[in-house]
This record gives structure tokens, sequence and C-alpha cells, in this order.
């Protein structure tokens, strides 16, 4: 498969989704994402289960790429976003079978207020960002900045913010969250393997990004660099005890 996803994007688009021409951009999809899925996702959903939901939110963000010529597609920035995807999948299926059986005659609620579904590990990181008083708005718009993008390297996810108007610190402590480093995974990452919301948002490296992405450290610079402001700025999380905040 050597046409580039840009290309065949551009060529279904003008066709108006043709099944002729789709039927290219089919393949490279079976052969690019579906041949490679996460072993845990086939093992959590079973293999064919797994690979439909794959094709679902392969064809999904390919109509949303298509529509946005300005945003460049690759097919590793479209298998990130199929991974992430699956992980949700992996981790609400997990939580689903945990429920008492009387639990699932209820239906989930609906809340009118959402007003852009991020996926189950983004709306987690944005409901803390809100906690932390960083508006939900605000939250919400630069997480899909962070995630909407060719590339998901800590540089690149920066540079997005940046060019939209983020302060330099604030992308930083985005990008760490979502992306993490070799030593410290990300916030997201941690999550996706099944690690518990309370335990993930309590460690004090995690609240350090969490406080650069809300505005409230401007000298954060990445990592466990940056001088984190005083204990008075960081709510503490709801598992956490009072002194594991004052020294986040």
């Amino acid at each position: 498969m050597t046409i580039e996803l840009q290309e065949l994007l551009a060529g279904a688009a003008a066709s108006k989704w043709a099944p002729e021409i789709s039927e290219g951009l089919a393949r490279g999809i079976e052969e690019r994402i579906i041949a490679f899925l996460p072993s845990r996702a086939r093992a959590a959903l079973g293999s064919e289960e797994a690979a439909q939901r794959a094709r679902v939110i392969a064809w999904e963000r390919c109509k949303i790429l298509a529509a946005r010529p300005e945003v460049t597609a690759s097919w590793g920035y479209l298998a990130n976003t199929v991974r992430w995807r699956l992980a949700d999948s992996v981790r609400a299926e997990a939580l689903r079978r945990q429920r008492h059986p009387l639990m699932q005659v209820l239906p989930d609620r609906a809340d009118a207020q959402v007003m852009t579904e991020l996926g189950p590990l983004l709306e987690a990181v944005a409901a803390e960002l809100t906690r932390m008083g960083l508006p939900e708005r605000t939250a919400r718009r630069m997480l899909i900045i962070a995630t909407e993008g060719p590339r998901l390297e800590r540089s690149a996810i920066r540079g997005r913010l940046v060019s939209a108007g983020i302060a330099t610190s604030q992308a930083e402590g985005i990008a760490w969250l979502v992306r993490g480093g070799a030593a410290n995974r990300s916030a997201v990452a941690r999550l996706a393997t099944g690690q518990r919301r309370a335990e993930v948002f309590s460690d004090s490296l995690v609240r350090r990004w969490l406080a650069a992405a809300a505005g409230m450290d401007a000298t954060f610079s990445g990592g466990r660099r940056g001088t984190c402001r005083p204990s008075a700025a960081l709510p503490p999380t709801e598992s956490s005890s009072p002194g594991l905040a004052r020294t986040a």
C-alpha cells in the first residue's frame, strides 16, 4: 500500500465516496490498521468485534479528515486514533462487566451539557482540569487541538497548542498529560491500561502537569522540571490526603 492517506482521502471526497474509489481506502485501512490491532483489544473484545469497531472508528475519522483538507493526514495518525478509541472501548467493556447485573437494565444518563465528545480517557482529563478551575470549554478545546493532528509527539502537540494561542506552559502540561515520556507515562496511557482514575490523578507528577495545563504554573517547562506554585493553588483530589496536595 504505497498511496498516501491524503491522496486516498482527496480522491474519495472528490468522487463523493463512490464505491470504486473508496475501495482503495478500505484496503489501506485493512492493511495498515486492522492487521495491526493491539492484542489487548482483540483479547478483551474478541478479534471480530475489535476489527469491526476499528473499521467504524477509522471510517468516521476519515470522513472528518476529508472535510478538513488543512489537516495533513497520515496512516500513523489514523492508527493512533483507532488505538486510543479502542482503548476506550476496552475500558468501558471492563467496567460494564463489573456492574451488578441489575444495573445493566438502567439507561445511561444523558448529559445535555456535553459540548464535544472526547472519549472516556480524554473526558477524564478534561473533568480534572475543570475541577482545578479551568473553564470546561477551554479544557475541551485544548484537548481537541492537542489530539487533532497527524503527529502525536509532545513537540507537535505543544506546537499546535501554542499556535492556537495557548500559553507555552499550559501547552507543555497538556502534552505531558496526553503523550507523556519514556520514563513518565502520560495520564491517558495510565488510564488506558486500567489504572484507577483516583490513583492516576493523585500522583504528584500528574498533579504538576495538571497545574501547568490549568494555567497555575507559568514556569513549567516539561517532565519533572518547572517550579509548581505553592500548595494553596492546588485543590486536593478526592482520594488524596492534604499532605499529598501540599507537595504536589
